[in-house]
């Protein structure tokens, strides 16, 4: 990409407000957005909530960013900090996960990648899939950002459908796993793969592709996009987790116990009655 076409397609992507999910409808409507995405590749059967999370999701250090367009979600992604309970893609790379942390690096995971399909019309053009393509570069940019300066993570992990490994190559990610099949998504196959937060700048700066350096490095995201993220308190937990879907149910005690050690100031007692989950709490 020249300098003139980057500098073009810069005024078109800061037309969008990239930052941290503020709101229970602004997270709802970013889950909303995951599930029509999975629906349309096939990745996941319908459900009555219209949407697609997982306990992860309401682990404290967890964030979801958003790209808004006026008051539209149109991309989003999640950042999944390494945790007692693990990372979402242990189910399938647990092993190779594990040789990091053995090394003793702090990971994190991206999940929940999606984007409006519908955001440029029926348009078709390469000029309008760069527009796309740069879109998630620069919500990546923001999480990379974040995880660097925020988290102070060394990698940045993920399990991503072959046919989108191109771009994810792109941004320097390598493989850290053998291709797998992975149940959570109808069975559709996966590569683990991981970043080095350390060494992407460097390998950036050397690589081909000088507008990656450019998005990425040239200048820092402003601290105000991590401010105010959404935090869920009691009546949240309840709305997501018991009363749109039953995802409490499908985890075992030690990671609901986990997650009540998250929220150890809060009080679950007008929750009792309302879930399984509350229980133990409430005695």
């Amino acid at each position: 990409m020249t300098g003139e076409m980057f500098e073009k397609m810069k005024v078109f992507l800061d037309g969008f407000d990239y930052r941290v999910a503020r709101s229970r409808a602004e997270l709802e409507r970013s889950f909303e957005l995951v599930y029509q995405e999975y629906i349309r590749q096939g990745y996941i059967d319908g459900h009555p909530s219209g949407m697609r999370f997982f306990l992860h999701n309401i682990l404290p250090e967890t964030t979801t960013f958003v790209a808004m367009l006026e008051d539209k979600v149109v991309a989003t992604a999640t950042i999944i900090p390494d945790s007692p309970i693990g990372l979402p893609m242990d189910d399938l790379y647990k092993e190779e996960v594990d040789e990091l942390r053995a090394k003793g690096k702090k990971v994190c995971e991206i999940s929940m990648l999606a984007h409006s399909h519908d955001l440029f019309g029926e348009e078709v053009s390469v000029m309008l899939n760069a527009k796309k393509m740069f879109l998630v570069f620069y919500l990546f940019k923001h999480l990379f950002n974040y995880v660097k300066d925020i988290l102070k993570a060394d990698n940045i992990c993920i399990a991503v459908n072959p046919k989108h490994a191109t771009m994810y190559n792109y941004l320097y990610f390598e493989d850290i796993g053998e291709l797998k099949y992975y149940d959570k998504v109808n069975g559709a196959p996966a590569i683990g793969k991981s970043l080095d937060v350390h060494a992407v700048e460097k390998k950036s700066q050397e690589g081909t592709s000088s507008s990656i350096y450019k998005m990425f490095f040239t200048e820092k995201s402003e601290q105000s996009r991590f401010i105010n993220k959404f935090k869920f308190k009691v009546e949240d937990m309840l709305y997501f987790f018991n009363l749109k879907t039953d995802i409490f149910k499908g985890f075992s005690e030690e990671k609901l116990r986990y997650v009540q050690e998250c929220y150890s100031d809060y009080d679950f007692s007008d929750a009792c009655s309302a879930s399984e989950f509350f229980k133990s709490s409430c005695s």
